[in-house]
């Protein structure tokens, strides 16, 4: 199909009305924004433009954000956006701040004390099983106690340090530490805790509070731990009710401040003077009449619509136009790269070209259906998947030439009595008995898609009045031709006893093409009547010959590549005569769940390879040779903006 005419819209007026322009540009949905001062460069509008304005709005966004209010306020994301001056918007969050903030440092000191308690239970339930009393330990005025755990290696190696003022003792070992407590004097304090961390001791921290035995420590412990954890749920309870009566506010002040920022991202995008602004963009043809009645009902705002420019510097953006059969497939071409805004859209071919060799690579009457089925389920669902009717398409495709392989689900001889009957001899086609059949039909097959990619250039290249390449290029008419007679008399030499090597043949059909190939560059200078490049003559000799090789073994090399077409009808045989072998070797209950369970596992992994090999054959084999893929996309501007707009100033 082809590329969706676009046009180019320039709206001008009074600076103050820039604002309301782009909000007209954003709820449209169909506006593409480009860099006016780009397109005008060098027209002179650029000089007297005023530098960037900065947002008011900006560093209110940073303050919303870093209240992490967004949750809130996504709850009603599809109400009403109400314009807030920034001192209105900055009043309502101090307000909404404020009120957050004392029930955030409270929640911030329950949960401490909760991780806190929580750690404390889980080391000090290694001192179980002594009846020491904790309290009287940490509060020991002339001793220096510290809880903790250390490598029980490290433990051996304290005797070594000889310190009379230090003792460890160990209260239970588990996972190469052992747990306990370290004893010195006030003196000894900084020497002791030196010794302790060279040994690699982790001190643990045990609440003031604690007294009694360890058992006694985790009680009070428990109990303290449920007290912090109830009222960290109830801070966390009150935050959620604030936040839940302001959510309606916090929409309208989350998807105002968006706007705004997106606006004042856009209008970087467009040319503003003490007297005017300009913005530029483009939106499809189609829809001037809709856009325009949104544009006309600003006042002080004048609006041009002119077709996209027709030069080098300019570069329009690219919206495809397909068709409901070879639409899906756009995003293989996306994946490839767009075409130009007046190139080729390749959509159709890919798609005709990619259902056809899938067929014919994947052929199976039953598997195909099952994948057709499969993509029809999948893309009515509500979440689409971009593979779903792809999947369809192709799943048609393998079951259509399945029909002529004579397979379904790998039984190569079920079709048989049906052609028998229709009288019909040389059908099925079995792959394995017809090999000489599938060779050469690949290797034909690749031909006549080479000879059509080659054609399609053509087209193109003279569409865009680029004769050397269309008339001398080794995808124009000399390549057609080179090719093409290459084709005649290997099919003449296998299939026929006529010899087409004659003088007249090899000069006019293969000699001549060959020397217009190797002197493009000078028949396409004077064809355009422009100067060539001048080069010594052995550079271009040298450089000539080698390209003029390439391109012999381009043509040799990319027609071969078509034999993984074939290959990969011998592939699928043979991967389900495996399967039937293997059904075959079980019982005859089993031999059904093999039968499935084989089908299931060659329709994932040879679909799957298929389908990337069938790709590469489109992306290295056919769009090589016609397309190029350097367009940008058409992206409409979005910001998620609401219908209307309500002012309160």
């Amino acid at each position: 199909m082809s590329i969706e005419k676009l046009k180019l819209i320039t709206v001008g007026g009074a600076p103050q009305g820039l604002d309301a322009a782009l909000q007209v540009c954003l709820e449209s949905g169909i506006f593409h924004l480009e860099n006016a001062g780009a397109i005008l460069a060098g027209a002179g509008a650029e000089e007297n433009a005023l530098p960037a304005q900065e947002n008011p709005y900006a560093q209110l966004m940073k303050e919303f954000t870093a209240l992490n209010l967004q949750e809130a306020a996504d709850t009603d994301a599809e109400g009403e956006m109400i314009a807030m001056s920034p001192e209105e918007i900055d009043t309502h969050l101090k307000r909404i701040a404020q009120s957050l903030a004392s029930v955030k440092d409270d929640y911030m000191a329950a949960s401490q004390k909760v991780t806190g308690y929580q750690d404390a239970m889980m080391h000090l339930k290694h001192l179980k099983g002594t009846n020491d009393d904790l309290g009287k330990l940490l509060q020991c005025r002339n001793i220096i106690c510290k809880f903790g755990r250390m490598p029980v290696e490290s433990v051996e190696k304290l005797d070594l340090y000889n310190n009379p003022n230090l003792m460890f003792r160990a209260y239970d070992t588990a996972h190469e530490y052992a747990w306990g407590f370290y004893f010195t004097t006030p003196k000894q304090a900084a020497n002791a805790e030196g010794i302790m961390r060279a040994l690699l001791f982790e001190e643990f921290h045990i609440p003031s509070f604690i007294h009694g035995t360890p058992e006694q420590a985790m009680t009070d412990l428990q109990a303290a731990l449920n007290k912090q954890q109830a009222l960290a749920d109830s801070l966390k309870k009150q935050r959620a009710t604030i936040l839940q009566n302001e959510s309606k506010l916090l929409g309208q002040i989350y998807r105002f401040l968006r706007y705004r920022e997106e606006i004042y991202r856009l209008r970087g995008q467009c040319l503003i003077t003490k007297e005017k602004f300009m913005l530029m963009g483009y939106i499809p043809a189609d829809q001037q009449a809709a856009f325009q009645k949104r544009m006309d009902a600003l006042p002080d705002v004048v609006t041009s619509y002119d077709d996209p420019p027709d030069t080098a510097a300019i570069k329009p953006p690219v919206k495809l136009k397909n068709n409901r059969f070879s639409a899906p497939f756009s995003m293989f071409v996306e994946m490839y790269g767009l075409p130009d805004y007046r190139g080729f859209n390749p959509t159709t071919l890919l798609a005709v070209t990619y259902t056809i060799l899938f067929g014919l690579m994947f052929g199976d009457l039953g598997q195909g259906l099952v994948m057709a089925i499969i993509g029809i389920i999948l893309s009515r669902k509500k979440k689409k998947i971009a593979l779903a009717p792809i999947l369809t398409r192709i799943g048609f495709s393998s079951a259509f030439f399945g029909l002529f392989y004579g397979s379904v689900f790998g039984y190569e001889h079920w079709l048989d009595p049906v052609f028998e009957s229709m009288g019909i001899s040389f059908l099925p086609l079995h792959a394995m008995e017809h090999t000489d059949w599938f060779i050469y039909g690949a290797i034909g097959i690749g031909a006549v898609i080479m000879l059509l990619s080659i054609t399609v250039n053509i087209i193109i290249k003279l569409k865009q009045k680029n004769y050397s390449e269309a008339v001398f290029g080794n995808n124009g008419v000399m390549g057609f031709i080179f090719f093409a007679a290459i084709l005649g008399v290997l099919v003449c030499m296998m299939f026929t006893d006529i010899n087409l090597l004659t003088a007249p043949y090899i000069l006019c059909l293969l000699v001549l093409p060959l020397l217009m190939m190797f002197f493009r560059e000078p028949l396409g200078a004077l064809i355009a009547h422009k100067p060539m490049h001048h080069t010594s003559v052995v550079d271009f000799i040298a450089s000539n010959f080698f390209e003029c090789f390439e391109f012999l073994l381009g043509y040799a090399t990319n027609m071969l590549s078509f034999i993984r077409v074939g290959g990969f009808v011998f592939s699928h045989a043979g991967l389900m005569s495996v399967v039937m072998v293997l059904a075959e070797m079980t019982g005859q209950g089993a031999s059904i769940v093999v039968v499935i369970l084989g089908n299931a596992f060659v329709m994932c992994l040879e679909g799957l390879i298929v389908g990337i090999q069938v790709l590469r054959l489109e992306f290295y084999e056919i769009f090589s040779r016609c397309y190029d893929g350097k367009g940008k996309p058409f992206t409409p501007i979005t910001v998620g903006s609401p219908e209307s707009v309500s002012a309160k100033s």
